[in-house]
């Protein structure tokens, strides 16, 4: 049976509520308060937080047909937001050295396949093609450029959910960070032939307006069928390509804060499937050594 979202103001502000808590943004971080927020969201009738229950309950292949449309017995709500086991998804995550120059990490298995299913499936219908920031000197401006072909997907504010924020949330025990100092995690789609060419993460000019330090960056991979794609680091002579679900990151400036040179990177073009990956900027980890160790 399918029938239309119904989705009400107070059914989203119980999904937002639900958010800030798990992010722990304005409110104290909280992940019972937080389901039961999206509890009450579903109840409401927002279509998102009855697939993020479903799923974190479990029922993912449910959690994609909720997404598509289709209905559910209301009763099932609280089912669901029992059986969600909040701490089966934080289990450790190792964290392998690749490069000290630059400084990069390897995550094996940082995101769970029923994750990255997820954020293609809600990025799939936002798409848009993907730009660069350009700084005159004056003022910065957002704009298309042959250097970048692929489509994104920025899930800022609202646009977020539970997942997602569980997702950040183990992304933040590895780096370590508080998900105040990440961006808007970022979905990028590769088709074939699409590439971003050689760049910095960082901005040349860390006072350009509208830009954040983004001294770290992370990448989730999240496929992995496909050929080609390759991030590449040209002047480490080291390249990137993740299984599904593994990530990488590595920070964008030198232990006394200067840009880190051997940065600059590349995604080499696709030659067969689609390559999807995540995107985390951060913009100040917490100085904890190990993973988080100092940044200038």
């Amino acid at each position: 049976m399918r029938m239309e979202p119904v989705e009400t103001s107070e059914a989203d502000a119980a999904h937002w509520a639900a958010v800030m808590a798990a992010e722990g943004t304005r409110v104290p971080q909280d992940w019972a308060v937080a389901l039961s927020h999206l509890q009450r969201s579903a109840e409401l009738g927002s279509r998102l937080a009855q697939a993020e229950l479903a799923g974190l309950s479990g029922d993912w292949a449910l959690a994609h047909r909720i997404l598509a449309g289709e209905a559910v017995a209301e009763s099932w709500w609280s089912k669901f937001h029992d059986a969600i086991d909040i701490a089966h998804w934080f289990t450790e995550c190792p964290v392998v050295t690749v490069s000290d120059a630059p400084r990069l990490r390897a995550i094996p298995a940082l995101a769970p396949p029923e994750i990255c299913d997820w954020l293609i499936a809600r990025s799939l219908p936002r798409l848009e093609a993907a730009q660069v920031y350009e700084f005159d000197g004056k003022e910065g401006n957002l704009r298309s450029a042959v250097d970048r072909t692929n489509s994104v997907c920025v899930f800022g504010g609202r646009d977020r959910d539970i997942i997602i924020a569980i997702l950040r949330a183990r992304i933040g025990q590895v780096i370590p960070a508080d998900v105040r100092a990440m961006e808007p995690p970022e979905v990028l789609r590769y088709r074939i032939g699409q590439e971003y060419r050689r760049h910095y993460d960082r901005p040349a000019d860390p006072n350009a307006p509208d830009i954040r330090k983004r001294m770290i960056s992370l990448l989730i991979s999240l496929t992995g069928d496909y050929d080609g794609g390759e991030t590449d680091f040209p002047l480490a002579g080291r390249r990137w390509k993740g299984r599904k679900g593994n990530a990488i990151f590595f920070w964008n400036v030198m232990p006394d804060g200067t840009r880190d040179r051997l940065t600059l990177h590349a995604a080499l073009p696709i030659t067969r499937g689609e390559k999807w990956i995540l995107t985390q900027f951060i913009d100040q980890p917490r100085d904890s050594g190990g993973a988080g160790e100092a940044t200038g």
